[in-house]
């Protein structure tokens, strides 16, 4: 009967001790702080539509902690445009394209105050941009800081947030060109190629700038945009219009844009080096599986055509 007693005791005052102890997961396993999402690997990238009048883009701000906030957290962002001119300092060589700020006229933070709501984890503060001033060869960011927190501290490293800008639009993008060019005064001189073409939007939300050819311009080679570009044109009826980006002799060309395969169907006559040539092909995007991609194949071999 005694150790009977003493184990019920012993139980008893397991079972008090433990109503003491909060769970593990129930406790804070390290101080909330406040931060910018992205400021751990500096840049975060972001889309400029040219299609629109004003884009949107948004920076993050949240609340790193093991557990959801118990009240609302108020932070303020800033601009910290110095940070951009600290990157150009230290990671471009100066035969580089530098990043610049965006152009003060063309954006604007309208809530820097951001407002991560109670159990929330995160809050955004919109940036309104309007990107029809933009140059397509010109690198762009926006520098972006927390400066103050209405609770926790705010964080003490990676503090400060690059955001750098791709200007696009609904045609551009990463196709891959199959086609042929013909020298017209001897049509057996042909060369057939397929090779991927990067389509940078420009101007407006319905042309593209492409490369005839030759390979897309790096740093280190020879800049073939001023005499090896061409614009296209997605009209509204999906009719193609092609002029010439700066040097490249066009003298004219046309085709249709399919919409639902995401398909270029082209031609334009041109000259290089004094000789008028013809390429006709297909501009495609690649497809997500083997068979997506035989049908899209299948497509341009039916309606390949070979003048």
């Amino acid at each position: 009967m005694k150790k009977y007693t003493l184990l019920s005791l012993f139980m008893l005052a397991l079972f008090f001790t433990g109503c003491d102890d909060e769970a593990p997961m129930d406790q804070a396993l390290y101080p909330e702080s406040v931060y910018l999402v992205g400021a751990k690997d500096k840049i975060i990238y972001r889309d400029l539509n040219l299609g629109y009048v004003q884009d949107t883009v948004y920076a993050s701000v949240a609340i790193s902690g093991s557990l959801p906030i118990d009240r609302d957290i108020v932070a303020e962002v800033k601009e910290y445009p110095e940070a951009i001119k600290r990157y150009n300092d230290r990671e471009l060589g100066t035969n580089d394209i530098l990043f610049q700020n965006l152009p003060l006229d063309i954006y604007n933070l309208p809530a820097p105050i951001v407002t991560v709501k109670k159990g929330e984890p995160y809050s955004t503060c919109p940036i309104y941009v309007k990107p029809a001033t933009l140059h397509i060869d010109s690198l762009y960011m926006i520098a972006l800081k927390l400066k103050s927190t209405s609770a926790y501290d705010l964080a003490k490293k990676d503090t400060v947030v690059l955001m750098r800008f791709n200007i696009m639009n609904k045609y551009s993008g990463l196709y891959y060109m199959d086609g042929v060019i013909k020298n017209l005064s001897n049509p057996n001189d042909s060369v057939v190629y397929k090779s991927p073409r990067k389509l940078q939007a420009v101007f407006d939300g319905n042309t593209v700038r492409m490369y005839h050819l030759q390979n897309e311009w790096s740093k280190g080679a020879t800049d073939y945009r001023p005499n090896y570009c061409f614009n296209i044109t997605v009209n509204a009826d999906n009719s193609l219009s092609l002029v010439s980006w700066q040097n490249f002799k066009i003298l004219e060309g046309g085709g249709t844009y399919y919409p639902e395969l995401r398909v270029y169907d082209l031609w334009y006559r041109f000259i290089e080096n004094g000789v008028t040539k013809k390429t006709r092909g297909f501009l495609y995007k690649e497809r997500k599986s083997d068979d997506e991609q035989r049908i899209i194949n299948d497509w341009m071999g039916e309606h390949r055509k070979y003048d």
